[in-house]
């Protein structure tokens, strides 16, 4: 944050520095020495901010005679602009700087097991910051009765034999916004299982939440659910009876 802050401020102290230099160009002719020396010093004093407070290396601007008309009371054309030049590609640097700052920033913030931004409210990462449990499953599917097999003898049957904790929507009453609940426990786990059967619209994004999140996803659907042509071309399970899909749940995690 701090870090932020100075190149933040250093760059809007050069974006000054510059505008004062194209505004005295565009209302005078010439470049006098006091007040070229007066830009040069604001230049530098910024400079030994920058490489104290960041441990920086860039090098004060020094005026030599070269600088200097004929008359030693202006300043040459070619000396300004060359001053010039130098304010703006310190500016982009630092600009530069301040961005992979930004990036490292939101890249530590942001655990690789969370979402970057939430879809709800916009903010950067998830304002809940869930914890990652690495033997912790997602279920998502529907709560219609006739699942309910599928559940109890298929999924969790499975899970409970290769001693995985695992979670649905369902598991308990809290009382926050249900996507939130789900979208904080889908962050929080290692794998997501989806049984389409029936295609629920609600069951239908939460799959596509764990995709967005970058959550590694099984796929079951029974046999009497239609397959989807949107999801055609990605591998899925599908199964029988509880039973069958208890089997093969569990080669599929072994």
């Amino acid at each position: 944050m701090k870090e932020n802050n100075i190149v933040d401020d250093i760059v809007y102290q050069l974006e000054i520095l510059k505008n004062k230099i194209n505004c005295y160009q565009s209302n005078n002719t010439y470049v006098y020495v006091d007040v070229f020396k007066s830009w040069v010093k604001i230049f530098n004093d910024i400079i030994v901010l920058y490489n104290r407070e960041l441990n920086g290396k860039v090098s004060p601007h020094e005026i030599g005679d070269w600088d200097f008309s004929s008359t030693k009371k202006t300043i040459r054309d070619t000396s300004v602009k060359i001053f010039k030049n130098e304010v703006e590609k310190i500016i982009e640097k630092f600009k530069l700087e301040m961005d992979d700052l930004r990036a490292a920033k939101k890249e530590k913030q942001t655990p690789v097991h969370q979402m970057r931004r939430c879809f709800k409210i916009g903010a950067e990462g998830c304002p809940v910051n869930p914890l990652y449990e690495k033997n912790k499953v997602f279920i998502a599917m529907s709560f219609d009765d006739m699942y309910v097999d599928s559940y109890t003898y298929g999924i969790k049957e499975a899970l409970d034999r290769l001693g995985m904790r695992y979670y649905r929507a369902d598991s308990n009453v809290l009382n926050i916004d249900i996507m939130c609940k789900i979208c904080r426990e889908i962050q929080s786990c290692a794998l997501v299982i989806v049984n389409i059967s029936g295609l629920n619209p609600n069951v239908m994004l939460e799959l596509g939440l764990a995709y967005g999140i970058g959550k590694p996803v099984i796929i079951i659907k029974d046999k009497n659910t239609k397959s989807i042509s949107d999801i055609g071309s990605v591998e899925y399970i599908e199964y029988l009876n509880a039973y069958d899909l208890m089997c093969k749940i569990t080669k599929a995690l072994k």
